[in-house]
């Protein structure tokens, strides 16, 4: 089919290859650039995706380096802090008073040698033989003593008992620490000089040292609660992030990748933190696990563990689906417009193709149609010119009526050529043809004696009924702007084509043998004048009324056709009237069709009494 001779090819089929071939250009064009499109969106999909990836590991980065400066600030803590006095020498005196250290204040808050530590619960300290004491309390700590409290301490002022209680509190939350009893236990060997961590303790971190004070080491540290440090230590950095959009951060402890022991200790893994981030510049916020959306974990971002002694925790950055960026939304647009250019492009082709099929049809159909509108008659005039020349008809009567046939048919002929040139002329605006043309004002009653004298004889020859009506306030005097040749000629094309569809269909009923033309002033413009000839035939439909003044149209086939035409008929009646400055339009009638012409007009205001002239 794709290779098949065009000329051996109807219609419908060089319509239907003409379809596929449109298709498959049509997906040449969109498979590929539908391919691109993906992968390019999928790029920038990727490189949006890679700059959130960047601001969470620059974030960690950043983190990371908090803590290290964290670790040395508390580091530099002087070991004999740790104990409630501290031997301060006054040179004046040449004496060594015992002064209160300066982290024996109550206020966990407070500063010391560091910056606040957020969440801070208290230091402690242990010996070599696992006595336990804090800087806020002056006296060692056991179970023993917790258990028994001597009478004295009842009766300590209140700033005594808080202090005693705060120290045994501490005691407590540390003898639950498994880590820290093994540790004990093991003897307390020497170790990096730097703060260490175990949190295996819910909800707290233990930090701790072993430095070596005088001839013995000992455990030194500090208890802070856990969500209120990593709060402060996560959402510092995450209000100087650069997200745009919610951020789902969570802190996780991971057992499988801790480097010491303390593990095997633990009873409980330690649940993870969660942390919202709504925008930049805004504070972080902690969220239960029953609180997150569960729009936020469709996209991960990135996940990296931390540095020591946090290298057990991993931090994981989730968010909803990203946006569309606005790189990303520009190309869309592009790439819509793109598309839909392509398609109006294919579409426009594909329609002018199909009219260019179609025309090639109707100029096949109009050849075939004028070589029988041509055929015809002059098979008829050479039959009857054969018989006079031979002799043959004796009756003068039928010689006449033999001369009147081929006058008639010759007429008919002419009629035909001349429509056929005077048609070249109009549509390639011929100056030759135009010039044929010269409309200017006629009175309506000129008209009218035009439209009798050139149509009567075709009417009576049918038996049609001639009713013509000017309709008031429209003056007979009324002029209208016409040029009469022309004006004859679409009146009779008209006429013609009235009586032909009318014996085509075979129609007998004689009160539909008349034709009406109408004279009525226009009713959307007052200098306008709208000529309405209305038969009683069979008719069109609506979608024909469209067609009829396309040429070479006709309606159904060719090959089964039975009226006589070639389909330029109503097409020059068209080019006339607008070659007569007006307007033509179709009308579907019940029964019949009308036929309404608008044409300029003078001397509207000139009116008759309210009858009518009928004819």
């Amino acid at each position: 089919m794709w290779f098949k001779d065009a000329q051996l090819m109807s219609y419908a089929q060089r319509k239907q290859r003409l379809r596929w071939q449109a298709g498959t250009f049509l997906l040449c064009l969109l498979i590929p650039l539908g391919i691109l499109l993906y992968f390019g969106f999928a790029q920038l999909k990727q490189n949006q995706l890679n700059t959130y990836q960047e601001q969470a590991r620059h974030l960690i980065l950043q983190i990371d380096r908090q803590m290290f400066k964290r670790r040395l600030l508390t580091d530099a803590l002087p070991v004999n802090a740790f104990d409630y006095y501290q031997a301060v020498y006054n040179p004046l005196t040449d004496e060594t008073l015992q002064m209160p250290s300066v982290l024996s204040h109550l206020d966990p808050a407070r500063p010391t040698a560091t910056r606040p530590i957020q969440g801070l619960v208290g230091y402690f300290q242990f010996d070599a033989q696992g006595r336990f004491n804090s800087p806020i309390w002056p006296e060692p700590l056991s179970d023993k003593g917790i258990a028994n409290p001597d009478s004295e301490r009842r009766k300590a002022s209140p700033e005594l008992q808080q202090r005693y209680d705060q120290a045994k509190f501490i005691y407590q939350i540390l003898s639950k620490s498994k880590a820290l009893q093994s540790k004990l236990s093991q003897g307390l060997s020497k170790e990096s000089g730097l703060y260490q961590l175990w949190f295996d303790v819910p909800g707290y971190l233990i930090f701790y040292r072993l430095p070596k004070v005088g001839a013995q080491r000992k455990l030194q540290g500090y208890l802070v609660r856990r969500e209120p440090y990593l709060l402060n230590l996560v959402s510092e950095y995450l209000s100087q992030s650069q997200f745009d959009l919610p951020v789902l951060l969570t802190l996780d402890a991971d057992s499988s990748s801790g480097s010491n022991t303390m593990y095997s200790a633990m009873t409980t893994q330690p649940e993870p933190v969660h942390f919202l981030l709504t925008h930049s510049q805004s504070p972080a916020r902690r969220l239960a696990q029953t609180d997150i959306p569960t729009n936020l974990s469709e996209q991960f971002l990135y996940s990296d563990a931390l540095r020591w002694p946090f290298n057990n925790y991993t931090l994981h950055f989730a968010t909803h689906t990203l946006p569309m960026s606005q790189t990303m939304l520009y190309s869309s647009v592009f790439a819509l417009s793109l598309i839909l250019t392509i398609l109006g492009a294919c579409y426009g082709f594909y329609r002018l193709s199909v009219k260019q099929l179609a025309l090639a049809e109707q100029r096949m159909n109009f050849v075939s149609s004028v070589s029988h509108e041509l055929k015809t008659p002059l098979t008829a005039i050479r039959m009857y010119a054969e018989m006079l020349r031979s002799g043959t008809v004796v009756s003068t009567d039928a010689r006449q009526d033999y001369y009147g046939f081929i006058h008639s048919e010759s007429e008919r002929l002419s009629r035909l050529i001349d429509n056929i040139l005077l048609l070249t002329r109009l549509n390639h605006h011929d100056q030759d043809g135009l010039s044929q043309v010269n409309p200017e004002y006629v009175q309506v009653t000129m008209l009218a004696d035009i439209i009798r004298s050139k149509t009567s004889t075709l009417l009576d020859k049918h038996a049609f009924t001639l009713n013509m009506v000017i309709e008031p306030p429209l003056s007979e005097e009324a002029a209208v702007l016409v040029d009469q040749d022309a004006f004859a000629q679409v009146v009779i094309n008209i006429a013609e084509n009235t009586v032909k569809f009318f014996a085509a269909e075979g129609i007998t009923d004689p009160a539909r043998r008349q034709l009406d033309i109408t004279f009525r002033r226009n009713d959307h413009n007052r200098d306008k004048l709208e000529l309405e000839i209305r038969d009683y035939g069979p008719g069109v439909s609506q979608q024909q009324c469209d067609k009829l003044f396309e040429l070479f149209y006709r309606g159904g086939n060719e090959l089964t056709r039975t009226t006589q035409g070639t389909g330029i008929g109503l097409a020059l009646v068209a080019q006339l009237v607008n070659a007569q400055k007006g307007q033509i339009t179709a009308h579907r009638m019940t029964p019949g069709l009308a036929l309404r012409l608008t044409l300029h007009t003078q001397h509207l205001h000139l009116m008759m009494p309210e009858s009518g002239t009928q004819a």
